[in-house]
């Protein structure tokens, strides 16, 4: 079918078998143009001939004393006349089309790029705040006004860039890089112990070590000195810093109850219920009551999934679904096994959660099965840093 068809209209014209030969030959003689030639399961054939030259076939058949039926139709006048017949469906996709246009001058969707530990939440609140948001118009809107805003209201982003394609705004972000605490290489600072320990080396950056293999040190006792002591130039001081590994003792105790509340949640059919609820530009509007959890004990959970056919499309609608999932708590055990395995897995939680890693040197490790509880106790042995910055306060006297 071609294009010209589609535009002038076109009809496709049926005869029995015994009328194929007058047909084409009447065909032959006005040169009448088909095409489609098809062969039917009578016997017939099928032709199809623009709008303007199937009339003429048609009523120089109906001379000839041919008879032709029409079998179908179509093309851009059969669609105008089915949209004349139905006025309201004209009326609708001229209002849609403004609507469209209209809306096109409007903020749809905002996509936030770069933040790690900020949600993008977060930032959606803040542009809000700054007035900017989804259904902000674009038509007077300054967004290196709106950056500045921003980057004033919430000090936890050092950059940000606002870029507008088509309805969608992308927001790029970076975020503010504070200073680790204790940095400060100006500041006079000490390198004192974090627990009791006998030492075993130290690996100086800068400071002057007060202490030597071997020793024991306790919580809070001097490591390294800040304070250098000179009879040429007298006192000065600097930042010290160290890694002071020395060897410790830790304990862990932990007790895991054979007794325990657990959720249980209800599986039947219905017992779970939804709020369903759909967003355009900035108004919800619900299509089920609200359910909650009418005084039961249950879990919610929340998603909003965008209508956007293309995901590089805006599109400022949605639907936000809350689930309401009902549980009881019921009473639990378990096996001496089981709390066994629980406690060996809390200590080696424990374990690696010492700051800065260790050097496992011995374990002694005792258990208790109680009637109501398993304890287990745990003597670790290991080498470990336990350098700590501190400030040195200096106090001024009177002369």
């Amino acid at each position: 079918m071609t294009l010209s068809y589609y535009v002038t209209g076109y009809r496709q014209l049926a005869v029995e078998a015994c009328h194929v030969a007058p047909l084409l030959e009447l065909c032959r003689i006005c040169g009448y143009v088909y095409t489609d030639f098809k062969n039917l399961p009578d016997g017939g054939v099928s032709l199809c001939f623009s709008w303007r030259e199937a009339r003429r076939v048609t009523a120089d058949c109906a001379r000839a004393g041919i008879p032709i039926r029409v079998t179908g139709e179509g093309g851009l006048p059969v669609l105008c006349r089915a949209l004349g017949r139905r006025a309201g469906l004209v009326v609708g996709l001229l209002l849609g089309l403004c609507l469209l246009i209209a809306s096109s001058q409007i903020v749809w969707d905002v996509r936030i790029m770069g933040n790690e530990t900020v949600s993008a939440r977060d930032i959606e609140r803040s542009l809000a705040a700054c007035g900017f948001s989804v259904g902000t118009p674009f038509r007077g809107f300054r967004a290196d006004v709106t950056e500045n805003r921003v980057l004033m209201l919430d000090d936890r982003l050092a950059w940000i860039s606002i870029n507008r394609r088509g309805t969608v705004a992308y927001v790029q972000v970076r975020e503010a890089a504070h200073a680790p605490e204790d940095k400060d290489d100006t500041e006079a600072a000490n390198v004192v112990a974090t627990r009791p320990g006998r030492i075993e080396r130290v690996e100086l950056s800068r400071g002057l070590v007060v202490v030597g293999k071997g020793d024991t040190v306790d919580e809070g006792d001097l490591l390294v000195s800040g304070l250098y002591d000179s009879n040429v130039y007298g006192y000065r001081w600097t930042r010290a810093e160290a890694r002071v590994y020395a060897r410790t003792v830790r304990e862990f105790h932990i007790t895991v109850p054979l007794s325990y509340e657990q959720k249980v949640y209800q599986t039947e059919e219905g017992s779970a219920s939804r709020e369903i609820s759909v967003k355009f530009f900035s108004k919800t509007i619900k299509f089920s009551k609200s359910t909650g959890n009418g005084g039961v004990l249950c879990d919610t959970i929340e998603s909003e999934r965008s209508m956007g056919i293309f995901s590089e499309v805006g599109f400022p609608l949605s639907v936000r679904t809350v689930w309401h999932l009902p549980y009881t708590v019921t009473e639990m055990t378990r096996t001496p096994a089981e709390a066994e395995e629980l406690a060996y897995f809390q200590l080696a939680r424990g374990i690696a959660s010492i700051p800065g890693g260790v050097e496992l040197l011995q374990k002694t490790v005792t258990t208790h099965l109680g009637e109501t509880e398993f304890r287990l106790d745990c003597t670790v042995v290991c080498i470990e840093d336990i350098a700590a910055t501190r400030p040195i306060d200096f106090v001024q006297t009177p002369d």
